[in-house]
């Protein structure tokens, strides 16, 4: 396989916004698979292949040493959705795409050879930061792309885990999976490294390549979104 796409929700996030992206997903996108990391819930698309929640024993570890409902528990979810993907899904392009997105259009073969191809390692969104008179770099990971084939993949991976497996946080501005992501890219060439945000945006998607595929509403746009959709007589 090709291109296997990823996501990870639980059924409040799918109520809430994760039904969207899926529903779209699957319109536009049947001739693609994929693969949802679903915790606590098991929809049913034609197109979606459910991977369950068995984030193994360093998920676990990584939650008891946080406290259950604090940001770096919740956003440790997708890191370790993410760090599964790399060993267990055979492809050789993972696409990432985070549960409160939109999909407005198919994903043409132009588009992914622009994005993925063999030189590059992984296409993402760079994002800095200043924090107590440093600039950090993260990534914004609403979507990003690894490609599995390239020989510099098993490093980002042994990287990207042991930052999590490790709790290693020096370098972090947060302990968030985009932050986690971005050092993981700090610590390797960039000259195979293909950042999508060429302005610099602190909201890049809506101003790049993916303008027109993807709509990132990060939680709250989406559901307003949703809510402005329906008849007022229907609303809650």
């Amino acid at each position: 396989m090709k291109y296997a796409f990823i996501s990870s929700m639980n059924e409040e996030y799918y109520t809430k916004h994760g039904n969207v992206m899926l529903s779209s997903f699957s319109k536009f996108n049947d001739k693609y698979t994929m693969y949802l990391y679903n915790e606590d819930f098991s929809p049913v698309y034609n197109n979606i292949i459910l991977k369950g929640w068995n984030l193994g024993i360093e998920y676990l570890n990584f939650q008891n040493a946080w406290p259950e409902k604090s940001s770096v528990s919740k956003f440790s979810k997708k890191g370790f959705s993410i760090i599964d993907a790399m060993y267990t899904i055979d492809c050789d392009y993972l696409i990432w795409i985070d549960a409160d997105c939109e999909i407005k259009k198919t994903f043409d073969n132009n588009l992914l050879n622009e994005i993925a191809n063999d030189d590059i390692l992984s296409s993402h969104f760079s994002v800095w930061h200043l924090k107590n008179n440093e600039i950090y770099h993260s990534c914004e990971t609403g979507f990003f792309v690894l490609n599995k084939k390239h020989s510099k993949f098993k490093k980002f991976r042994e990287i990207y885990k042991k930052i999590y497996v490790n709790q290693e946080m020096e370098n972090l501005r947060r302990f968030y999976d985009g932050d986690v992501y971005g050092e993981t890219v700090n610590q390797l060439d960039d000259t195979y490294m293909n950042n999508l945000n060429t302005g610099k945006h602190k909201t890049p998607i809506p101003r790049s390549i993916l303008k027109d595929y993807v709509s990132h509403f990060k939680g709250k746009g989406l559901k307003d979104k949703i809510l402005n959709n329906i008849p007022k007589d229907d609303k809650c």
